[in-house]
């Protein structure tokens, strides 16, 4: 009779703690750019997520490669936030509920896309994170306004002028540069985007 394996083999349990010290590191990236330092030094990563310097190395060849790994995870939070709405709202629900969801996203990831930002000529993966972004936002605008879209005289201008205005951008440009709270921001958005609607 044969005696029972272990249900974790040392091999896997060196995978796991090595997985999670990982995932330690990147969101310490990430919760320094939530604390507006947008340009961490291996040093304050490594104090915040708990290891040394040579730590933070052994699992990553550079900062740039540690920002594209804190990217991919800031993907995969913000797909998160792009939760279904209901299609056989009325126009003005449809984008009451898209402002809301985007305002949400937009203030949570805002920390972590001002970082990338400053990255992006120089990363063809954050460049690819950006367009992956922009491609499911305009993606979800063609199906949410596919009524509009349809009895619109130019739909690509209508789809374009719609994916402008509710782009992070836009956003941002009303945070940090018109300096409006997030109430504020948000009803411009929604003037935006119903005014857009709007038969001349």
């Amino acid at each position: 009779m044969h005696a029972e394996q272990p249900a974790e083999w040392p091999g896997d349990g060196r995978a796991a703690r090595s997985e999670r010290t990982r995932r330690a590191i990147v969101d310490a990236m990430r919760a320094l750019h939530h604390e507006g330092d947008l340009r961490p030094t291996a040093p304050r990563i490594a104090e915040r997520a708990g290891v040394s310097v040579r730590t933070v190395w052994q699992h990553f060849d550079d900062l740039e490669t540690l920002l594209v790994e804190a990217g991919r995870r800031d993907l995969e939070i913000a797909r998160g936030f792009a939760v279904p709405i209901d299609p056989t709202l009325s126009t003005a629900e449809r984008v009451e509920a898209l402002v809301d969801q985007r305002s949400k996203m937009f203030e949570e990831m805002a920390p972590p896309w001002r970082a990338a930002r400053v990255h992006v000529p120089f990363s063809a993966q954050l460049q690819s994170n950006r367009d992956t972004l922009m491609d499911l936002g305009r993606e979800q605008l063609a199906a949410l306004f596919a009524a509009e879209l349809s009895a619109a005289q130019d739909p690509q201008a209508l789809l374009d002028a719609l994916h402008v205005a509710s782009s992070w951008s836009a956003w941002e440009s009303l945070r940090s540069e018109v300096h409006l709270d997030v109430d504020r921001a948000k009803q411009a958005l929604r003037l935006w985007l119903s005014k857009l609607f709007v038969t001349p």
